[in-house]
């Protein structure tokens, strides 16, 4: 597994240097020339800066003779393999080319958005307000709590009146093989629930049962509150860099969502396929 995913990385960086031009007919290599070289491969030169860019992803340190000759000996497969896929002229192999045009497509695409991401600038106010309406989102309480989820409505009054003088518990399991799902959850925020559970939980303390089912988009609900706690948030700045990544996640997102609706895009319709003649009918002997 481990070599399969070291050859599928080299793909994946020979596809991203691919059909992007290069320093001469023999190279793949989209970097300009007169870059400092880090070693020859059957006199192709390696450039530094790639070897510093696969250090970076596979976390090397290039100042450790170890780590430095692990990463050169990676990129050396990598030009070899690149090499060889010239010598045989396997891109004549239209599959092959395809498969490698889609991985660059895609490494380039994710470089692209990490270049977005990057470039973005995010305002220490817009992180507290996403704080803050999060934390408001979650609530102030966590539940612990079983439920019986049922398809219809009937099953789930049935229940519900069973619950009203037997233990839950009991309820739980009586009705579990009807039940679309019978089972418990711990610390659950009502931020994590469908909204009408949510404000159904919000009614009750520990040791309550919903006397009434309640409708969501998966079914019928009946739950029993066995624990009721106060949830004591993170503080802000503990939590502000993984914020700032989900902003500027969907900052790229949005970019991506208008680039999309800015595009002119025409799907091509696959020609249809042509009858083929009948053939002349043959006289009756």
């Amino acid at each position: 597994m481990k070599n399969l995913c070291r050859w599928g990385a080299a793909v994946l960086l020979w596809s991203l240097l691919t059909a992007c031009g290069g320093r001469d007919a023999g190279s793949d290599s989209a970097l300009p020339d007169a870059l400092p070289v880090a070693q020859t491969v059957n006199g192709e030169g390696v450039p530094l800066l790639l070897l510093e860019r696969l250090a970076t992803e596979r976390k090397l340190d290039l100042q450790v003779p170890e780590q430095r000759a692990t990463a050169l000996s990676e990129l050396t497969d990598y030009l070899l393999l690149a090499q060889l896929a010239r010598k045989e002229n396997y891109a004549a192999d239209l599959d092959f080319s395809a498969y490698v045009e889609l991985n660059r497509l895609q490494a380039l695409a994710n470089a692209t958005a990490i270049k977005l991401r990057d470039s973005a600038t995010v305002d220490d106010s817009v992180l507290k307000a996403e704080y803050d309406a999060e934390i408001a989102r979650l609530g102030n309480n966590q539940y612990d709590f079983s439920q019986l989820l049922f398809a219809n409505e009937s099953d789930a009054l049935a229940a519900a009146s069973d619950a009203v003088d037997t233990p839950f518990d009991k309820v739980l399991e009586s009705w579990s093989a009807k039940a679309a799902q019978a089972r418990s959850f711990a610390a659950a925020r009502p931020g994590q629930l469908p909204e009408p559970l949510a404000k159904a939980l919000a009614t009750l303390q520990a040791g309550d049962t919903l006397k009434v089912p309640v409708k969501t988009d998966f079914g019928w609900h009946i739950v029993h509150v066995t624990a009721v706690s106060p949830v004591v948030p993170p503080p802000f700045e503990q939590v502000k860099e993984s914020i700032r990544a989900t902003v500027l996640g969907q900052v790229v997102d949005q970019r991506i969502a208008k680039l999309r609706s800015d595009a002119v895009v025409k799907v091509e319709t696959p020609a249809a396929a042509v009858d083929a003649p009948a053939e002349p009918a043959t006289p009756e002997q």
